[in-house]
């Protein structure tokens, strides 16, 4: 079954088009890093699939639920209330974390899941004193952002992510902000993850990491998806002359 399926993707600012035609399927327990230039779709692609930015032309569904479809020319969305439903399938992890700096690491996790969805704090704070022993900061939920590393800022983020227990997690560069030892914490973190088979999509630049990680690799440039196979073959062994060259500045 696939968690994540995008289908002939166009987005456009102003006359600078970004994504020309991309398809993308995610099946469930799946890995999907995207690598490639800076400037390529990456990110635009992670943002349109997580409601973000809303697509010109296509069609996207996220947990079997239909997100857009494209009637004529132009994408149309769902409504609101299957909006809200759609956006409780996925997580979101920022590479700028995204806390809120006034908010302490446990209201930082618990906030959606009593609001948005409806935890008693009694269940919200046991899921997060659960992430937080899982992200190995069971001594943090009083802290508040400032007073922690971006490699713990990113793993709360992470672990925010998680607490809605969603299908699938989107992530956009999570450790282009970090220093490389702290680059480390949070890698081990989404290694771990995705040896509980937790559906992911990775936009990195960390190309070990992907290769060893992932089950599938997509290489993304000027708006299409140049190559997409098996992680270990797509970077050791490209068959496209723009994934070599990519690669070979790694």
């Amino acid at each position: 079954m696939n968690v994540l399926e995008m289908k002939g993707i166009y987005k456009s600012f102003g006359d600078l088009k970004v994504l020309k035609g991309i398809d993308l399927k995610v099946a469930k327990g799946e890995v999907v890093a995207v690598i490639g230039p800076s400037g390529g779709g990456k990110s635009t692609l992670l943002r349109c699939a997580t409601t973000l930015e809303t697509i010109d032309k296509g069609s996207i569904e996220i947990g079997g639920m239909s997100l857009c479809s494209t009637v004529g020319e132009k994408a149309e969305y769902c409504g609101k209330k299957e909006l809200s439903e759609i956006r409780g399938k996925f997580g979101l992890v920022f590479q700028n974390f995204n806390l809120f700096p006034h908010f302490s690491v446990r209201r930082n996790i618990t906030e959606a899941l009593i609001h948005v969805h409806g935890k008693s704090r009694e269940e919200a704070d046991q899921v997060c004193d659960d992430l937080l022993l899982k992200m190995g900061m069971p001594d943090k939920a009083d802290a508040y952002p400032c007073n922690l590393s971006g490699g713990q800022q990113q793993r709360v983020s992470i672990a925010r992510a998680l607490a809605t227990n969603p299908e699938i997690i989107f992530f956009d560069e999570p450790t282009s902000a970090l220093d490389p030892e702290l680059t480390a914490g949070v890698l081990r973190v989404i290694r771990e993850l995705a040896e509980e088979n937790m559906t992911m999509v990775i936009v990195t630049h960390e190309m070990s990491f992907a290769r060893d990680v992932a089950d599938t690799i997509v290489f993304m440039d000027g708006g299409v998806i140049v190559e997409e196979g098996p992680a270990a073959s797509v970077i050791n062994d490209p068959s496209n002359e723009r994934t070599k060259a990519f690669l070979a500045g790694y």
